[in-house]
């Protein structure tokens, strides 16, 4: 009875002043309805639901920073325009977890983990976890096997490119190496001073994926400086993809209209910096395609990885990719060939350079297989040494891959980890840089110390070890990635002394992440050939 007299009293007391709305011009009303809807949702809504999120969510249990629960896509924004956030998200997940745990909530539905039995469950074979779309939705590349959510749809488009990249595979492109390391060994000997190492390694990198991809290389180490427009456009893309993340219609409309609309001499007028990401995404697409015109005219005598994916498979349920999805694996195959290989090589000459008593030992070794500087050996030499190897997981452990989480939802049903239940839904992070700097695992872990691979147990350090992912979703190049970095750095060392180019300063090293890796600066290096 009582309850039922508060309301009729507290209609009582609103009707007259809803009649008086009511009665207002549309203009009036539009305005004051306007102005209350905003004082309602920033004074009531928003710290109602920030109450809700922090007491009564099935998530609310788990320990973290609480501002991070006022606003998903105030925490998106922050990562993307916050100086002191942009590209920081690895970093700063993993002080949270020396603040807070093994198991942090990093937003209204976000959990992160640095727990490696719960990485493992979450990124194993068969995981039920999917992608997360509200990560993998950039418009550049959306429709791309590596951004594929559905896990049915990835495996059976995984599989079309598997063959491509086994071992095997990549035994059989030693002379494709080979070829492309001495054009870029010799690049190298002809510049001398002033090099760029950090795109002369993305450089060869991208001229081997191509042209195994297309039988067409992009022949960006022909380039004076190692500096093509479209690999320039490619680091403005990488530096835009936290935006393509946060808006990614905006995105994809910009795109549709520059793409279709205005000529792309305009467009390079407008935006030198925009053209050439319009050049970088149209020599992969006239590729792919040009591949797929010939393939579906009878064409058959051809190098290409695309070639199960340019028509129906009734075998095995697989349908025949659109020009779309071929433009965006075209897209995807370049910057997954390049940027995290070049990223690791760049990392190992930099300390290489810090660290002449590990440059003196590695040579010693490439010496007894590579006789003099201009030798020839074999990738399969190179991967049987152990301080070339140890030095080429010591960068890797260093440059990440992707540095930064790899978000899976939670599956139907949700999971429980650590001891706390994660609703469907919940989107769960594990950050490589994390795991990859964990002092009982890596003992001093900023410290660049190959030697700590030579040990007799390094079971529980590759446990550890993730630069290229791991389960269902690995790394699909890792095997020809593995075999570059052997053949770049191996070949190099044995060929060159090498050192800094003065100006050079330790912070054009320092990285931020986005996406893959990108340092403050590029590395600027001198080459002479050694005399011996």
């Amino acid at each position: 009875m009582a309850s039922q007299e508060f309301i009729n009293s507290t209609m009582s007391n609103i009707q007259p002043l809803l009649d008086e709305f009511l009665s207002l011009p549309p203009s009036n009303k539009l305005l004051y309805g306007s102005i209350t809807f905003l004082f309602s949702y920033i004074f009531f809504y928003i710290p109602i639901r920030f109450i809700y999120r922090l007491c009564f969510d099935p998530l609310s249990k788990i320990p973290g920073p609480k501002y991070v629960l006022l606003s998903e896509n105030w925490n998106k924004f922050s990562w993307l325009v916050l100086p002191w956030k942009k590209g920081r998200e690895a970093v700063t997940l993993k002080k949270w977890h020396d603040k807070y745990g093994p198991i942090v909530r990093t937003g209204p539905r976000h959990v992160s983990f640095n727990d490696i039995e719960v990485y493992n469950q979450i990124y194993k074979v068969n995981t039920k976890f999917s992608k997360s779309s509200d990560f993998y939705n950039h418009p550049s590349a959306n429709e791309s096997v590596v951004e594929t959510v559905d896990i049915k749809e990835a495996h059976a488009r995984r599989a079309a490119f598997a063959p491509y990249f086994s071992k095997t595979a990549v035994h059989k492109l030693e002379d494709l190496m080979q070829s492309k390391v001495t054009f870029f060994l010799t690049r190298i000997q002809e510049l001398g001073t002033n090099i760029n190492i950090s795109r002369g390694l993305r450089c060869l990198t991208v001229d081997i994926i191509t042209t195994y991809s297309y039988e067409e290389s992009f022949n960006a180490l022909s380039d004076p400086t190692f500096s093509p427009g479209w690999l320039l456009g490619f680091e403005s893309l990488l530096d835009t993809t936290a935006i393509q993340n946060f808006a990614p219609g905006t995105v994809a409309t910009i795109e549709y209209v520059l793409g279709n609309f205005i000529p792309r001499s305009y467009v390079s007028k407008i935006s030198p910096i925009v053209g050439d990401v319009l050049k970088f995404t149209d020599t992969c697409s006239s590729a792919v395609l040009k591949q797929k015109f010939r393939y579906l005219s009878g064409e058959r005598d051809m190098v290409t990885i695309f070639a199960q994916l340019f028509e129906d498979d009734e075998k095995r349920g697989r349908k025949a990719l659109t020009d779309k999805q071929l433009i965006h694996d075209a897209i995807s195959t370049v910057a997954a060939g390049m940027d995290t290989t070049g990223h690791a090589l760049t990392y190992a000459i930099y300390y290489l350079v810090k660290h002449p008593e590990v440059q003196k030992r590695l040579l010693e070794e490439l010496k007894g297989v590579i006789g003099s500087p201009r030798a020839d050996v074999k990738e399969e030499v190179l991967g049987n040494l152990p301080f070339l190897q140890a030095c080429i997981k010591e960068s890797l452990r260093f440059s990440h891959g992707v540095p930064g989480p790899l978000p899976r939802d939670t599956p139907a049903g949700g999971a429980t980890f650590l001891g706390h239940h994660l609703p469907a839904g919940t989107v769960v992070l594990n950050s490589a840089y994390t795991y990859h700097t964990n002092p009982v695992v890596f003992p001093d872990p900023f410290k660049w110390d190959p030697s700590r691979w030579l040990v007799e147990d390094t079971k529980e350090m590759q446990r550890y070890f993730m630069p290229f992912s791991r389960g269902s979703r690995i790394c699909i190049g890792m095997n020809l990635a593995e075999a570059e970095l052997s053949l770049a750095l191996g070949r190099f060392v044995r060929r060159f002394e090498f050192g800094f180019m003065e100006g050079f300063q330790d912070s054009d090293m320092e990285w931020t992440s986005v996406l893959v890796p990108m340092t403050k600066g590029m590395l600027m290096i001198w080459a002479k050939e050694r005399e011996e």
